[in-house]
């Protein structure tokens, strides 16, 4: 590797083909290079990235004083937490700061951590864990006001409101496209990213089929969550009617597609991502990987693009 590239391998765990995803760092740019079928070791040199998973994490909002920089800050809200939670076990945490002064922090307990690691034999730690639903807010555009982003993703789905660029609210969903992929593979023998990576006509018109069959369940569903994401901010207290519009980020079209026609009581709020680094091989990686490389690369330095 030379000196001034700096290679980024990113472990996702909650994609069906896990495996890693490689790719190159220079002078603020990314070069993905591709995707190995198996997870293979890192060097010592290399950003090691990997996705973890919400069942493990634990979120609170605390309010901290002003502080110099971000370590001064993970040390004050370590403090807080342990005194809180009354924890003595070691953590690990992140702290995102918000509105009206107050820091959302999210921690995990270092046993969880090393249990979660153990089970997906991952041998070496990573540079930085960072979950996904996150991980594809990073690479999705923020518009200003109350916005709601409805995440989709293969294994894991939440909700994150949003004022401006500051989250109040994180709800996570007891659902996942991988649900829905499971009862498309039923019926077509195919996994649902498959179909729509394939572009196959008829296999996609009979997996639209089979999702449109089974949408009035999925969007009472997700029309209730929403509902209580709304009325269940902590730190500001917003309804309805002040939400500006809900993006929905999901990598599988037909699915987005029947969101973004629902008629419910979130009528014309839906609308698509819109990506920071947009890319024509965006059925060749998940936004979550997405997400995953671009947080590798700011860990490095400024990323001004990301290119296959």
């Amino acid at each position: 590797m030379g000196i001034f590239v700096h290679e980024i391998l990113v472990y996702n765990s909650e994609q069906s083909e896990y495996g890693t995803l490689s790719a190159n760092y220079f002078s603020g740019n990314i070069k993905i290079k591709g995707f190995y079928q198996q997870p293979i070791s890192p060097d010592p040199e290399s950003m090691v990235v990997i996705n973890i998973p919400w069942d493990i994490i634990q979120t609170t909002y605390i309010e901290l004083p002003p502080v110099k920089n971000y370590s001064e800050m993970k040390k004050i809200a370590e403090l807080e937490i342990r005194r809180l939670m009354d924890l003595n076990e070691e953590i690990n945490l992140s702290c995102i700061p918000t509105v009206y002064g107050k820091t959302l922090v999210l921690f995990v307990r270092k046993s969880d951590y090393d249990r979660y690691k153990m089970s997906r034999n991952i041998s070496f730690e990573p540079d930085v864990a960072y979950p996904n639903i996150l991980s594809e807010l990073l690479v999705t555009k923020k518009f200003p006001g109350y916005w709601m982003y409805l995440v989709l993703g293969r294994m894991s789905s939440g909700i994150v409101v949003m004022n401006n660029n500051s989250i109040i609210n994180v709800r996570i969903l007891d659902f996942s496209m991988e649900d829905i992929s499971k009862i498309v593979k039923e019926e077509t023998g195919f996994e649902l990213f498959e179909i729509e990576r394939s572009e196959n006509e008829e296999l996609t018109k009979a997996a639209k089929r089979i999702v449109d069959s089974i949408s009035i369940d999925v969007l009472s569903q997700i029309e209730r969550e929403l509902i209580i994401a709304t009325n269940t901010t902590e730190i500001e207290k917003i309804d309805i009617q002040m939400i500006s519009g809900i993006v929905v980020v999901c990598d599988f079209k037909i699915m987005r597609d029947i969101i973004l026609g629902f008629e419910g009581n979130f009528r014309g709020k839906f609308s698509e991502p819109v990506l920071l680094f947009p890319t024509k091989d965006k059925n060749k990686i998940g936004l979550a990987d997405l997400g995953l490389i671009y947080r590798g690369g700011i860990e490095i330095g400024k990323v001004k693009s990301i290119k296959w």
